[in-house]
């Protein structure tokens, strides 16, 4: 290169931020992923982990029917035939 010739630096473009805690104002390129907080906000919120879910115990189903529930399920069939056969004898 001559002393004509100076070639431009390449330049690192400044993306400014405001903190959302501390509202200084500081740089970074993604501050999404650290949630528009700067690196001593981030440094001082506590951060979970969050442990394996436990399986659930599937139920068993209840296959017997008790007498109450017999006699109940009896009772409702009973009263929607007669509902039935009240619309279509008054109809």
């Amino acid at each position: 290169m001559s002393l004509g010739q100076i070639s431009k630096p390449t330049y690192y473009k400044a993306l400014w931020h405001n903190c959302q805690s501390c509202h200084i104002h500081y740089m970074s390129e993604e501050p999404h992923i650290r949630a528009y907080l700067c690196d001593e906000c981030w440094n001082r919120m506590p951060h979970f982990k969050v442990g394996k879910k436990e399986k659930e115990m599937k139920k068993e189903k209840k296959t017997e029917w008790s007498q109450l529930e017999w006699i109940l399920y009896i009772w409702a069939c009973l009263i929607v035939m007669a509902f039935t056969f009240g619309y279509m004898v008054l109809k």
